[in-house]
């Protein structure tokens, strides 16, 4: 019995290999946490799965309730792509107000103006 696999089942399972690789590469360097070494391990096992499984799709079809299993994949990385840039954003903002605070300190040390806690007593409203 001879199994026959398509340029997809070749090429997307090859690419996933080299995609961890690379996120345990950035792992060891410091670059990511080992959290998110995993997450992505998590991930692009998952693609590799689904190339060689794409019948596994039929559970994401029937929880999501879309017939064809192509749709229910697209839908489900929108969402999961829409949730991922939410997150990301008030993530930005939490920093971006951080920032702020900081700057706003130091500017206040180097000025010499200090009130309690470390705040300007100009500055309070």
């Amino acid at each position: 019995m001879i199994i026959e696999f398509t340029p997809y089942q070749i090429i997307v399972p090859i690419f996933s290999i080299i995609m961890v690789a690379y996120a345990w590469s950035l792992v060891g360097r410091q670059r990511k946490t080992i959290w998110e070494g995993m997450l992505w391990t998590v991930f692009w096992l998952g693609i590799a799965y689904v190339a060689f499984q794409p019948n596994s799709l039929q559970y994401l079809s029937s929880l999501t309730g879309i017939k064809k299993h192509e749709n229910a994949a697209t839908f489900t990385a929108i969402v999961i792509l829409f949730f991922t840039v939410f997150y990301m954003v008030i993530r930005i903002e939490a920093l971006e107000q951080r920032l702020t605070r900081v700057v706003r300190d130091k500017a206040l040390k180097e000025a010499g103006i200090h009130g309690k806690n470390g705040d300007s007593e100009e500055c309070k409203m």
